[in-house]
């Protein structure tokens, strides 16, 4: 094992990019572990304590925000770099608020994988121009009126039945509202879009 390498842990639940990143980064890098799920992936983490991991935002068990927010929790050196297909104007700087040190879109080539790796573990934050909207999340920009304000309700605790009474609508409505912030905000819990409400102030609105 070569110690002068960086140590670095992908989480991504596709065999083929871990794969892929070996092949490309191997001679600069140690890849110390992969995880194909978020549970696992922050155990690893925990254990092995690396310089950097490469984690997409899509994992089964516990999603790619609530493994940042663990990290983020327990090791504040590791320093975290986020490697999505989601589209990165809507979910950058909310990986950025919760304690992400990059992003890139899997759109984008390996150089620039490459190039951004390196510059968040000389301790530079990377995040694509334009995404960082000081401590107001750009994905709010893709969510209708009528979502945001369901989220809001969501964040405070209410149920589908109370939020549908509330709002002269159904439960199914109100359900097809709720998965809809779900995906647009890339996050699978309700802790995590009272957390993405709280950090936008939307709990302060009436």
């Amino acid at each position: 094992m070569d110690q002068t390498k960086k140590r670095i842990v992908v989480i991504d639940a596709h065999p083929i990019v871990f794969n892929t990143l070996a092949a490309v980064l191997h001679a600069e890098y140690e890849l110390s572990g992969d995880s194909r799920d978020g549970e696992e992936g922050l155990r690893m983490v925990q254990s092995l304590q690396p310089d950097l991991v490469v984690l997409d935002l899509e994992l089964p068990r516990l999603d790619g925000l609530s493994v940042i927010r663990g990290i983020r929790a327990k090791q504040p050196q590791t320093r975290v770099l986020v490697f999505s297909a989601k589209p990165e104007q809507a979910m950058a700087n909310h990986t950025r608020l919760v304690g992400a040190n990059g992003y890139v879109s899997k759109i984008r080539g390996m150089d620039e994988l490459r190039g951004v790796m390196k510059a968040v573990l000389m301790g530079y934050d990377c995040f694509p121009a334009g995404s960082i909207g000081g401590g107001r999340d750009v994905a709010l920009d893709g969510l209708s009126p009528r979502e945001v304000e369901v989220l809001r309700y969501l964040a405070r605790g209410m149920n589908n039945r109370n939020i549908a009474a509330h709002l002269g609508l159904s439960d199914k409505t109100v359900s097809t509202y709720k998965a809809r912030v779900l995906e647009k905000l890339g996050v699978s819990s309700l802790a995590a879009l009272i957390e993405f409400a709280t950090l936008n102030k939307l709990l302060d609105q009436a």
